[in-house]
């Protein structure tokens, strides 16, 4: 009958509880077989359609934490009396005592001035996880107790309680949490979980504006390269404990000191050890690239943040130039199939002339494999931000053995495209030697013209296509495009890759730009290619399914004479 008493103590003090209480009137819950064995005499008033309070959410406990070790009732309903049922439910003298005890060690002597407002759950709590209790008592989360917040913090049940607040549903013991100082080491997979509870609060916008909390801690968090990584799945990613616990010898992650404390392990003084964890040799420069603040304002320097704007601005303006063009040309080639003026039907279409050589094409093998590659490794991880397109990014990467591996195939995607850089400087090197390197990739001012009446023309505004040469300013783009987006990426890859190396060399603001720059490069690069190129290469209607010059070196002349007209004057006399 006492824990009738303390049910409805519960239920004033928390918010969690008092959710319970609602949620027990429901259909009759099923009884565990393994309950504790006073149960049986509680269970006579307190079951669905008793004389006393229900007690809810009953199945769940014979799968908690407390139902498998066969804690009873009584061993956290205890000490509690009243008159009638519906008199003042108050402490027994003994939880008085320990009230009295907690306030002496929690905030000194002569400060019994302090009113109390601590759950009677925590009082239960303390009688076997008395270090917890401690170390939970002297956290930044406990301070409202004394009255020290506007709102209440978080009591055992918003951590360990089950998803609807139940204390029936405890959840099991989390595992130890040991950062290794000098290696990294896999977060438990409870941890991660309780990741989730954190957000409860932290991501609640109301109720940090309320507690005084930056509001933006969820996104910024979930945005970062430690967010995105825990979304994916991958087991030695941060979490929050994994940063702001601060001795699991002193009570393990309940210990979550204020940032501004000296003893924090995110404090100024701290960060740099804490980030040692994972990441060897960080310094104080490594350790401010990590930051609960959107990436191009950390540091507070001014180059992330032009870098992110004119990134922005270089990636929105070059995709919509050349998805209008992909569409006016697509429209184009429409007209001319519905003309029946279309090329393909005549003696030239079985004559071919060698377009690109075996070195040309193993090039672009190895440009091809390491992108795609890439592509398909980093993508998941640049979409992790929004919670749902995680879940597919992480079901998409167990093809490659999940996050972990995704990560290694994602550097070997990078080492291909070195080689097919160096491979091709090579083999510029050789034609220069040979004094055969050619110049016709080499933009000048006339592709501006023929780009402006190449428009024209597929508008129907122009009568005469542009003559092009070897090869058009489309393709001469592209290939350019790929020595910038080398340059970037590559050099900016190596930067994700060593980290730390970096930044004892480089300030940070440098590190961030080299972030931010990766990120929305990879966005440019493989929209251009998937989509633009990849038209261009494919779905033209005038070659679909392919230019097959990327696998033969040969192309139709046909397909000269329409493309390259003035390369086709230069090469008929040699044509068979």
């Amino acid at each position: 009958m006492r824990a009738t008493f303390l049910a409805i103590a519960l239920s004033f003090a928390t918010p969690a509880l008092a959710a319970e209480a609602a949620a027990s009137a429901p259909a009759a819950a099923a009884v565990p077989a393994n309950l504790p064995a006073d149960a049986t005499d509680c269970l006579e008033c307190h079951k669905q359609g008793g004389d006393g309070p229900a007690v809810s959410h009953l199945a769940e406990f014979g799968k908690s934490v407390h139902g498998q070790a066969g804690v009873g009732c009584t061993d956290c309903h205890q000490g509690y009396s009243a008159g009638p049922h519906d008199g003042e439910v108050k402490l027994s003298p003994a939880d008085e005592a320990t009230v009295a005890v907690l306030a002496k060690a929690t905030w000194g002597e002569g400060k019994e001035e302090v009113k109390l407002t601590s759950p009677r759950a925590l009082l239960a709590c303390r009688n076997c996880h008395e270090l917890e209790a401690g170390a939970y008592l002297k956290s930044v989360h406990a301070k409202f107790l004394a009255g020290a917040a506007k709102v209440a913090g978080p009591t055992c049940l918003s951590c360990h309680g089950s998803a609807h607040g139940s204390i029936h549903g405890l959840a099991k013991k989390l595992e130890p949490y040991a950062p290794s100082a000098t290696a990294r080491v896999a977060v438990p997979a409870d941890r991660r979980e309780m990741q989730k509870r954190c957000e409860g609060c932290h991501g609640n916008e109301e109720y940090a504006k309320a507690a005084g909390l930056n509001p933006e801690v969820k996104e910024t968090y979930n945005d970062s390269i430690h967010g995105r990584l825990v979304r994916i799945g991958n087991p030695v990613a941060p979490t929050c404990v994994s940063c702001h616990a601060a001795d699991a010898a002193a009570g393990g992650t309940h210990d979550i000191l204020a940032k501004t404390d000296p003893a924090s392990p995110v404090s100024a003084q701290n960060r740099k050890t804490t980030c040692g964890r994972c990441h060897q040799g960080a310094t104080d420069n490594f350790a401010r690239l990590i930051a609960h603040k959107q990436i191009q304002e950390t540091g507070h320097h001014i180059v992330p943040h032009i870098t992110h704007v004119v990134f922005s601005y270089l990636t929105t303006l070059t995709l919509l130039f050349f998805a209008f063009h992909v569409l006016i040309d697509f429209i184009y080639e429409l007209r001319q199939r519905l003309a029946a003026k279309g090329h393909g039907h005549s003696a030239d279409a079985l004559r071919s002339v060698v377009r690109f050589d075996l070195h040309q094409r193993a090039q672009h093998w190895f440009m091809l494999s390491g992108v795609i590659l890439l592509g398909l490794t980093g993508w998941p991880l640049r979409g992790a931000g929004d919670a749902q397109a995680a879940e597919y990014s992480r079901a998409f990467l167990r093809i490659f053995g999940g996050a972990q591996g995704a990560a290694t195939w994602h550097r070997v995607g990078a080492v291909l495209i070195i080689i097919s850089s160096l491979y091709h400087l090579f083999y510029l090197t050789f034609l220069a030697a040979r004094r055969r390197l050619p110049f016709s990739m080499v933009p000048v001012p006339k592709d501006a013209i023929d780009m402006r009446d190449n428009i024209l023309f597929m508008l129907g505004l122009k009568k005469e296509r542009p003559q092009f040469d070897r090869y058009m300013y489309l393709e001469k783009f592209d290939y350019w495009a790929v020595f910038w987006g080398i340059v970037m990426m590559v050099g900016t890859g190596f930067v994700f890759w060593f980290p730390v190396f970096f930044a004892k060399y480089a300030p940070s603001w440098v590190i961030t730009a080299a972030q931010i720059i990766h990120g929305e490069e990879a966005t440019l690069a493989i929209t251009f290619l998937f989509v633009v190129h990849f038209y261009n290469v494919h779905l033209k209607p005038s070659i679909f399914p392919m230019n097959w010059a990327w696998i033969n070196g040969r192309i139709s002349v046909e397909m000269l004479k329409h493309e390259h007209p003035v390369e086709y004057e230069k090469l008929k006399d040699k044509i068979k």
